[in-house]
């Protein structure tokens, strides 16, 4: 269970290990790696691969785990950045990929990355809202819910409840504990919003525990 303790900004990333034989090289396939961009097309609608852009993409079966997840998005995101926000939300969660690559990352990306445009989320991070796997960083459970419910409402507002929501449910977190971050956290770019949501939530939460 993840808490929301106050820690030393020289606090360590918290570490997952990759297990064991988990490949090392690009999880990414290219057009150029196959007969032609027939054979793209056709996988892609068997299902085998999962497009990133006209001429790349992943194997669905490494989407089905944390760590082909974490292996696809360590491919995806620039050196020195960390998955966050949906991104983050769909190496946690699974699920369809997202539309852009968010980042937490002091640089600018106007180029596209294998199809796929950057989001930039400059902001500071302390280093135990981050975990590590293997090479990438990326935002914990408890922070993806935070800055998911903090972004600006959009007309996909059920969806990213649903995401949060399951965020929350996977990794044994309750609203309460979003709404903890937030407190220790008044300055959150759209801290407002965030606890808006997890209130929200909070009392949804709190009317399926009476009828338990």
């Amino acid at each position: 269970m993840e808490t929301t303790s106050r820690r030393s900004a020289n606090a360590p990333i918290r570490t997952t290990r990759i297990r064991s034989g988990t490949p090392t090289k690009s999880p990414l396939i290219f057009t150029r790696d196959l007969p032609g961009p027939m054979s793209m097309r056709r996988l892609c609608d068997m299902g085998i691969l999962i497009p990133l852009g006209h001429e790349s993409a992943f194997l669905s079966s490494d989407a089905r785990t944390l760590f082909g997840r974490a292996a696809i998005a360590s491919a995806l995101v620039p050196t020195g950045s960390a998955a966050c926000a949906s991104l983050a939300a769909w190496i946690w969660n699974g699920g369809t990929f997202p539309d852009t690559i968010d980042v937490i990352s002091r640089s600018h990306y106007r180029a596209p990355i294998y199809g796929r445009l950057i989001r930039v989320y400059n902001r500071a991070v302390p280093p135990d809202h981050l975990r590590r796997m293997g090479r990438l960083l990326v935002t914990s459970p408890l922070r993806t819910a935070c800055d998911l419910a903090c972004d600006e409402p959009s007309d996909q507002d059920a969806d990213i409840r649903s995401t949060i929501l399951k965020l929350l449910h996977r990794n044994k977190l309750t609203p309460s504990f979003c709404l903890k971050m937030l407190d220790d956290n008044p300055r959150w770019p759209g801290h407002a919003i965030g606890v808006a949501i997890f209130t929200d939530m909070k009392a949804t939460f709190d009317s399926w525990n009476d009828h338990d």
